[in-house]
């Protein structure tokens, strides 16, 4: 009954703010929905103030628009209860698939008709943004008929509180889509969403550049908790590691018995390759708890099923020893040991493109990996074909001495 009443309510503050001027919407969920209007001389200028409204039910714990077609670089408003029967909204700047930070740059004002409304039933923000038709990042063209836009949603208790730098949870759903500004433009620079006679509150936490004027504080990241702080710092040393095991020390090692002959070398090598594996994939469990995305990512699952069976491969690294030196040959059990190895190594590098996608990586850096990646891939083939060569003369050569010896 209360969903049904949500959503009956969410329609007709949609319906009312749609007739009183021409905003265009996206409600990309049930009773999420998004509304944006740019005034006519914003859009004349290509720059100014545009207004956007979000609503969603009080069941939600958090919700976001952001200008851009993907959340790395993305200009995101995110919106929570604050806990006095207003809501907060928070301008933070998307950095990739982890919680966007708060940021000062972007000047935001929450608008009369904002607040806990329908009974405490919905959640409304309207906006005023007076220069997000460019931030750094990216930037908005006021008049383009397919502008992309991204939102996202969290379930949940309230959060209730005035902080602009809250720490939010990650995302329930998420979705894209476009905006056509061209359609959104409205006569008047003024509140689209209500009219021009009705009450309503314009108090709550927006954010404003130093120096400049509105209500609310601007908060700083120095606010938040030393866990969250610490992020960047576990990701960084998560990829770095796990980089150079997969793409370095791995392949390394395994080109050693070919080029040396040693397995005490071989064995030394991949035992430390080993630790520092097990090193930085609890680097990689504790960043995954502390931004809650766990199994629910394709890098998460595929990492924790590579680590999970390079944990056998030293097992089948002593096995293949025993029968070599019992029988000077390769058997059942070399084969798979040195196979198993190989696939695994391709699908940890695979997965370390994946962890850069995640992460929202530069394109420097991408490209970086993927060379590095090819040029240690192509030196490993070229040392396996020399090991296969080198034994295969051994091998001969051994038959031949053995045939003039019984002759």
């Amino acid at each position: 009954m209360q969903r049904l009443l949500g959503s009956a309510v969410l329609s007709a503050i949609t319906y009312s703010a749609l007739s009183g001027a021409a905003t265009v919407s996206n409600c990309p969920t049930d009773n999420v929905c998004y509304q944006v209007g740019v005034p006519e001389v914003s859009a004349s200028s290509g720059n100014g103030n545009i207004y956007m409204q979000l609503q969603a039910p009080t069941s939600y714990a958090w919700v976001a628009l952001g200008t851009g077609s993907q959340m790395s670089g993305a200009n995101i408003f995110v919106m929570y209860a604050d806990g006095t029967g207003n809501v907060t909204v928070s301008a933070r700047k998307g950095t990739g698939h982890t919680e966007p930070k708060h940021q000062t740059t972007t000047t935001l004002e929450l608008l009369a008709g904002s607040g806990i409304v329908d009974n405490g039933q919905t959640m409304l923000a309207n906006i005023r943004c007076a220069n997000c038709e460019s931030w750094d990042g990216g930037s908005l063209d006021l008049t383009d008929s397919s502008s992309p836009f991204i939102a996202s949603w969290k379930s949940g208790s309230a959060l209730d509180t005035t902080s602009l730098t809250a720490t939010i949870t990650m995302h329930d759903g998420h979705g894209g889509f476009n905006l056509n500004l061209a359609q959104a433009t409205i006569a008047n620079d003024a509140n689209p969403f209500v009219e021009a006679s009705s009450g309503g509150s314009g108090e709550g936490n927006t954010t404003t550049p130093s120096g400049s004027s509105g209500s609310g504080s601007s908060g700083s990241s120095s606010s938040l908790p030393a866990w969250v702080r610490e992020i960047p710092t576990l990701e960084s040393a998560h990829g770095i590691l796990m980089s150079i095991v997969m793409v370095v020390l791995y392949p390394i090692g395994s080109i050693l018995m070919p080029l040396f002959g040693s397995w005490v070398l071989h064995a030394v090598w991949q035992i430390g390759s080993f630790l520092a594996m097990w090193a930085g994939f609890a680097i990689g469990v504790i960043l995954a708890q502390r931004t809650g995305i766990h199994f629910m990512e394709n890098h998460t699952i595929l990492g924790t099923v590579v680590v999970a069976l390079f944990g056998v491969q030293p097992i089948g690294g002593y096995l293949h020893h025993l029968h070599y030196v019992k029988t000077q040959s390769r058997g059942l059990v070399s084969y798979g040991h040195i196979w198993y190895g190989r696939i695994l190594l391709v699908l940890g590098i695979i997965n370390g493109g994946l962890g850069l996608q995640l992460a929202g990586a530069r394109q420097s850096l991408v490209i970086a990996y993927s060379v590095v990646a090819a040029v240690i891939f192509t030196i490993y083939i070229g040392v396996a074909v020399f090991g296969e060569v080198k034994r295969h003369r051994k091998t001969s050569g051994s038959a031949r001495g053995a045939r003039k010896g019984s002759a």
